[in-house]
């Protein structure tokens, strides 16, 4: 009993109190921990205590002195109602569905209204579902003394059908962002160390490629900011992706100067790096602004961050794609094109046409600031997911590319061609073959493009996969690359992906015979790597990267690279990731030693 009166007690006064106090009751001290409810409830009108000047808080009240005070709750309610009705009536717009339609609202609506507090919408409706379950249990004593709760609920039914009826918008605009603080500090040796050092760091296979961004910095304190607007505005969607904002809490030290100054502290204060718009409309998707990693195809634009605009649509049954931009402002490359794609009955059919334009000024250097300009088009027709069989699937392209230039390095007007076929064989539930030949011209241009080569070559594939059981894979392959090089190249490699309880696990191996196109030129690339699940919250990791380059006896590159991981969910929109680095390894010939490690750490929390 006593909960219970806690709990319509805190109905009461949450919901209905009036902010002026009344003089409180004798057997109520001000020191005590309900003064202050009391006065509120009897403020309101709620509460009267007794003839003698007490309110008798000890005392067991019964189901009529309940329902007096539910009674003068519901007037409250009523008269709540009638005024947002003549506000509607009077305006004809403005309310919010939610400000109009349910008791909830009505209650934040009598909070704001007479106290200096205010409730969250999950609280203003468990107070809601309790005055709806008080007036049910104390139906007929409500009837008895005047509350026509049958009406009420007349009254609030017609109420939201009146609100229906205006079509009032809902809130449509959601937000959420990302904020990640990290901290990293990395180590590239004594002065004899340093060079080799930096070029371990750059090789491909240690760090994500020769990028100066990519290496860690000796010392760097940094915050970086996402945010995500989205919405609706009739038929039409928009989402707003602002990548990240810098800020730079510390003197920056990079790389020794390595090809990357060191910043001072405040130079990247909220330095916005990039912003995305999405518009979708009927069919139509429209995107604005940086296109990270942006992919036209192989042989023209691969995972380049593009910015511009592109639009796609659906029209007679047919997807379409058509782009203008850019490669950023240090660029003076300008791309143009469009992608066509359908279902067909025998598979799926790709055409694309596309140019990139490069501008030079004062190409002759004679002083005079001149205009020439580089032309690339490229037009190509793909089919894939052609099922020649149950059990075989093929697919292949051919592309054109036409250069049309003024000055080096484009200095002719050539074409030339690029065609490759590629088939699958599932020879049994357990072994998938696959297969893939590649023929590139001479004179063939891959403007941003990622071919095995920039041109002229001739390229052989075949690999397998096979299950072993539901833990276990093993994937393989050999290439062939004839270039017009010295010697043909070729590379065998080998692969073990694993489950084990709560570890996963992954080794590969990758020797590649004559690489560079050289004899006796061979690299070998063994890799090893573990995600251990230590819980529902952490996860460890660890990765290792052996890497020998040896041209015919004489070393060229050689280490190891180790890499171990923390990732920790601290909360549902908390984590914590740890990541350290640690390489050693010789370069070139006279076998200089290098030794580096780092360590980054980031705190991110999302909303």
């Amino acid at each position: 009993m006593k909960k219970l009166t806690i709990t319509i007690a805190l109905l009461l006064v949450v919901a209905f109190a009036m902010p002026t106090f009344a003089q409180s009751f004798s057997d109520v001290p001000s020191d005590h921990w309900a003064y202050d409810a009391i006065n509120k409830l009897v403020a309101a009108g709620i509460v009267e205590g007794y003839p003698d000047g007490e309110y008798k808080g000890d005392q067991n009240m019964t189901r009529y002195e309940m329902a007096v005070m539910v009674s003068r709750a519901l007037d409250n309610i009523v008269a709540e109602q009638e005024a947002m009705a003549e506000e509607m009536d009077a305006m004809g717009e403005g309310l919010t569905t939610g400000q109009a339609e349910d008791v909830t609202a009505i209650v934040k609506s009598l909070m704001e209204k007479n106290t200096q507090d205010s409730l969250t919408d999950a609280q203003a409706e468990e107070v809601a579902d309790i005055v709806d379950a008080l007036t049910f249990e104390l139906k007929a004593e409500l009837k008895v003394l005047g509350a026509d709760v049958d009406a009420l609920g007349k009254d609030m039914a017609e109420l939201e059908a009146k609100v229906d009826a205006m079509d009032v918008p809902q809130d449509n605009i959601e937000f959420g962002g990302e904020f990640k603080t990290i901290f990293e500090v990395a180590n590239y040796g004594d002065a004899s160390e340093e060079a080799a050092t930096v070029a371990l760091w750059d090789d491909g296979d240690a760090l994500d490629g020769p990028d100066p961004d990519e290496f860690p910095a000796e010392k760097r304190f940094w915050q970086e900011i996402g945010i995500n607007m989205n919405g609706n505005l009739n038929d039409a969607k928009f989402n707003l992706d602002i990548d990240t904002i810098n800020n730079v809490f510390a003197n920056e030290d990079s790389l020794n100067n390595y090809g990357v100054a060191p910043l001072a502290q405040g130079e990247q204060d909220l330095q916005l790096d990039s912003a995305l718009l999405t518009v979708n409309y009927a069919d139509a998707v429209i995107t604005l602004g940086d296109h990270a990693d942006y992919s036209v195809a192989r042989y023209f634009v691969d995972e380049e961050d593009v910015e511009g605009v592109s639009a796609s649509l659906n029209y007679l049954d047919t997807d379409w794609t058509f782009v203008a931009g850019g490669f950023g402002t240090d660029s003076e490359s300008d791309i143009y094109g469009v992608t066509a794609e359908k279902d067909m009955e025998f598979g799926n059919v790709t055409g694309r046409l596309y140019q990139a334009r490069k501008y030079y000024a004062d190409a002759d250097d004679d002083g005079v600031d001149e205009l020439y300009n580089a032309n690339v088009t490229a037009l190509g027709l793909a089919v894939s997911d052609v099922a020649l069989t149950d059990v075989v699937t093929m697919g292949g392209e051919f592309a054109v590319s036409n250069v049309d230039s003024d000055i080096d390095p484009f200095v002719s007007e050539d074409s030339d061609y690029l065609f490759n076929v590629n088939a699958e064989f599932a020879a049994t539930e357990e072994l998938t073959l696959t297969g893939k030949a590649e023929t590139v011209g001479e004179n063939f241009v891959a403007y941003a493009g990622d071919l095995e080569e920039s041109n002229n070559y001739n390229m052989f594939n075949v690999g397998a996969e096979y299950v072993l059981n539901e833990n276990n894979t093993i994937t393989g392959g050999y290439t062939f690359v004839d270039h017009d090089q010295p010697e043909d190249k070729s590379t065998v490699e080998v692969a073990l992906d694993n489950v084990y309880g709560d570890f996963t696990n992954n080794a590969s191996l990758s020797y590649t015979m004559n690489d560079t196109y050289t004899d006796g030129y061979n690299t070998t690339v063994i890799e090893l790597g573990t995600e251990y699940a230590w819980n529902e919250t952490t996860t460890l990791g660890a990765a290792l990267v052996n890497k020998n380059e040896d041209n015919d006896g004489t070393n060229v590159i050689k280490y190891n690279y180790l890499k171990g991981t923390l990732d920790k969910e601290l909360a549902d929109n908390m984590t914590w990731n740890t990541e350290a680095k640690y390489i050693m390894g010789e370069v070139n010939a006279a076998e200089t030693e290098g030794v580096g490690n780092a360590l980054t750490t980031s705190l991110t929390v999302s909303f």
